[in-house]
Formats: structure tokens, C-alpha cells, sequence
């Protein structure tokens, strides 16, 4: 497993000086505040509203895990009751405490006070709250493009200016984020937040390589931005040489800038473990988290003990190798997927599209080969759903939104036949369209070789 350890003396970035107005506003919410003192030994506490443990309904929840030997995992008693009450808003003790050492041991980050994570329900709620820690509305942002729609959209409804970062087979392009940073006006706020899915990119499966992750911190350093690293697909990665996988921007952050605090990592355990758990965590600088956390007490109080517990259930019945041995399950479950659906579009797609083999994730990212002005928004929404094919118009990834050929194909679900059988649905869809051109312009041809049979002339 890489990893790169942090040296004792490694500088470390505050980023506080990089937050917004917005959040300088929120205080610390009043209960929530006082309940680490109920630890106090001897404190009498007539703080939480919390509800007695004994008008709970459950007397145990059990969980029996998939494999060759049936294992049944059971919460009851005081472990329970724990799971079913109120928690810190960072997240439980207990899963930080298992989480945070995941990270060390993967990302390499050191024993240290300057970084910590919490917990979200989803990882997308994660990266609103961060948004709000570093951003006001109406702030430019930039973000990798083809950018994952879900952010992009409540940006634009907070009137962020969306900056749109070029990608391509190695990932996010530094070359194009240093050309829009040099050439940012003098009189206006250059941005303060980079976004990037930089393992198996929603929508285009690509990764980002280490090459371009080291110039992308270097950059956040000279120009002083965060790099919000949404990471989703990092156990999902395909390349089974574990020397040949990038490290993430976490790990890479000291040996590159000789400092650490601007990676704000994201990660889920929605592709991993559960979706409807909905369990996200943020590893970052400290001062930037609490200011997370700060809003998760006073807008949704925390993320949901119970599905927080069974996960650490699960996790110390594992351990972390056993956690990485799933993981690479998964992995390779998802990357025979990968490889079916890419025969496929070779059976179907062939002169029709071009796409990428995606090197983890569940994306495919093609390019139809259309008639010129045509796009596939247009193209799904009219003819796809009437042949029975349902994917994403590539212009829901385009941040300013804008005509495109794209389409987003995800293979997470579909079955061998039914993958084969949706690429020669897109593959009709293809054809009809060329000989809807080709109709169209037949018929134009013609009009405009009739000839009038009379005319009128005047001096």
C-alpha cells in the first residue's frame, strides 16, 4: 500500500484566511456546544433533549455479512442504545477514530492535531458545506470539466461564476488551470477552490496522474487555492499494479509543497460498502473542518448515528486489511463490467463513436459521431426514450451548459445482455440521425432545383 509519511517539521498551511463571509457568521450552536462537558466525571447534565434509550423499540440489530462462511455481526445492549441517540456533529468517536486511521495508513498522513475528518451524510453534503466554508455566493469556482452535474448545480444556484478547467486522458490539465490563474484580471477575486474527481472522473472514467496531481499543489501554493479532491471511485480503481496507481493529492501534498492544508479529501462509502448509508467523510486542515462541522450542528445537528455504528461494526470485524480486500473485490467486480461494456461498444459502436476505456469508476464517456449540429441532449430526449435507451446528454456536465456530442453510459447495473444490447440501441440512434440528415437534405436539393415556370419581368 503507498504512502507517504509526513515529516515532524512539515509546515502547515492555515487556510482560515481563506474563508468566506458567509461562514464567519455562524456561531457555535448552543446545546451542541456544551455536551463534550457531560464527560466531566461527577457532572449533572440538564442539557440534551435527548430521548431515554428505554422507550426505544429495538432490542438488537443484527447483520449477516455476504461470503463462504456466514457471519452475523449483532448490535444490543449499550452498543445499541449508542447507536440509536444523538452523537457529536463530527460524527461518532468511534468511526472518526477507525477513519482517521484508514487515512494514515493509506494516504500516509501523520499523528498530528493540524488535520482531522468528520462525517456526512454522503459526501455530497460534505462538499455543499465546504463550498459555504470558502466561498460567497457569486465567487468564481473552478472546477474540472466534464464536471460532475450535482456540484455544479448548486453552485450556479448560489450565482457562482463557473470556471471550467480542461481535462483529458491524464486527468485535470494544470497547463490550462495555470493559463486561466496567470491571465485572471487584476481587480477581481481570483478563485479560492479548485474541484476535481481525480479516480474514475463522474462522467469520464479518466484518473488523474501523479504528474499532473504534483503540478496541480504546486500551483494551489502560488496561486493560494484549496483543492477539493472528491474521491469517490478511489477504491474502485482498476489498475491492479498498486505501484502504478496515483496517489492521492492528500499524500502528495508535503512531498510536492513542503507544507500541508490545502486538500480538502472526500470520500464515500456509497460505491463501496452501502449507498443508502449515506455516509461520506472529510479529511482536511482542522480550522477548515470545524467550520464544516460548525454547520452540521446548526442545520442538520449530525449525521445519523445508527448507520455509523453498523458501518464500525463492520469495520472492526474487518480490520483494515480486510477492508482493502473488499475494496479490491469490489474493484474487480466492477472492472469485468468495464470490459464487457467496452466489448460492446466495439461490437456496435465502432465509426459510430469514440470513447475511452475508463480506468475506474462506473462511466463510460462517449462522443457520438452525429451530423453536424446535432447533440445529444436532443438525440436522447427524442429518439432515445421512444428505442428504449436512457443515458446523459454530455451537456449536463458541461458547467456553463453548452451543445454537446458526449453521453455518459453507466455499467454498474447492467447485465452482459442488456450492455450489448444498449449499444446497439445508441448505435441506431446514430444511424436514424445521419439518415435523418440525409433525408433532410434530399429534400432541400429538391426545393431549391424547382424553378419557377412563370415570371414576370418589368422594365
Amino acid at each position: 500500500m503507498e504512502s507517504v509519511a509526513y515529516e515532524p517539521e512539515a509546515l502547515v498551511f492555515d487556510p482560515s484566511p481563506l474563508f468566506s463571509r458567509r461562514v464567519q457568521r455562524w456561531e457555535p450552536g448552543a446545546i451542541r456546544s456544551l455536551l463534550p462537558l457531560e464527560g466531566i466525571p461527577g457532572m449533572i447534565s440538564l442539557v440534551a433533549g435527548k430521548p431515554n434509550p428505554d422507550t426505544f423499540p429495538f432490542s438488537k440489530i443484527s447483520i449477516t455479512l455476504n461470503g463462504p462462511e456466514e457471519k452475523t455481526l449483532v448490535l444490543e445492549d449499550a452498543a445499541l442504545s449508542e447507536a440509536l441517540q444523538y452523537a457529536p456533529p463530527a460524527g461518532h468517536p468511534g468511526f472518526l477514530k477507525w477513519f482517521q486511521g484508514l487515512q494514515q495508513a493509506v494516504h500516509g498522513v501523520g499523528n498530528s492535531d493540524s488535520w482531522t475528518c468528520c462525517v456526512g451524510n454522503g459526501s455530497q453534503e460534505l462538499i455543499h458545506k465546504a463550498f459555504q466554508v470558502f466561498t460567497d455566493p457569486g465567487d468564481p469556482v473552478m472546477l474540472e470539466t466534464p464536471a460532475y452535474p450535482g456540484v455544479s448545480s448548486f453552485l450556479r444556484v448560489d450565482g457562482h461564476e463557473l470556471v471550467e478547467i480542461s481535462s483529458g486522458m491524464e486527468g485535470i490539465d494544470p497547463s490550462d488551470l495555470e493559463r486561466v490563474l496567470s491571465t485572471w484580471p487584476e481587480h477581481r477575486r481570483r478563485p479560492t477552490v479548485l474541484y476535481t474527481v481525480p479516480t474514475g472522473s463522474n462522467p469520464t472514467g479518466r484518473s488523474c496522474s501523479e504528474t499532473n496531481k504534483a503540478r496541480i499543489l504546486a500551483l494551489a501554493k502560488r496561486f493560494n487555492f484549496m483543492i477539493f479532491e472528491d474521491d469517490a471511485y478511489y477504491y474502485l480503481n482498476f489498475e491492479e499494479d498498486q505501484s502504478k496507481r496515483a496517489r492521492s493529492y492528500l499524500a502528495l501534498e508535503q512531498e510536492v509543497n513542503g507544507e500541508t492544508g490545502r486538500v480538502m479529501r472526500f470520500e464515500s462509502l456509497s460505491k463501496i460498502v452501502s449507498s443508502g448509508m449515506r455516509l461520506g467523510i472529510l479529511t482536511g486542515p482542522t480550522p477548515a473542518v470545524q467550520k464544516v462541522v460548525k454547520i452540521t450542528e446548526n442545520v442538520n445537528l449530525q449525521p445519523s448515528t445508527t448507520t455509523q455504528v453498523l458501518a464500525l461494526t463492520l469495520f472492526r470485524h474487518w480490520g483494515y486489511t480486510g477492508f482493502i480486500e473488499h475494496c479490491a473485490k469490489a474493484a474487480q467486480f466492477y472492472r469485468r463490467k468495464r470490459d464487457c461494456f467496452a466489448a460492446a461498444a466495439e461490437r456496435h459502436l465502432q465509426g459510430r463513436a469514440t470513447w475511452q476505456v475508463p480506468t475506474a469508476g462506473m462511466f463510460f464517456w462517449m462522443k457520438l459521431l452525429l451530423p453536424p449540429g446535432t447533440d445529444s441532449f436532443e438525440l436522447l430526449s427524442k429518439k432515445g426514450i421512444d428505442n428504449k435507451i436512457l443515458a446523459i446528454p454530455g451537456m449536463a456536465f458541461l458547467p456553463n451548459a453548452r451543445k454537446a456530442c458526449q453521453l455518459r453510459a453507466s455499467y454498474s447495473l447492467v447485465s452482459d445482455p442488456d450492455m450489448d444490447e444498449a449499444c446497439r440501441r445508441i448505435a441506431k440512434l446514430v444511424d436514424d440521425a445521419w439518415r435523418d440528415e440525409f433525408a433532410n437534405s434530399a429534400k432541400s436539393e429538391a426545393a431549391q432545383a424547382v424553378v419557377p415556370t412563370t415570371m414576370k419581368i418589368t422594365a
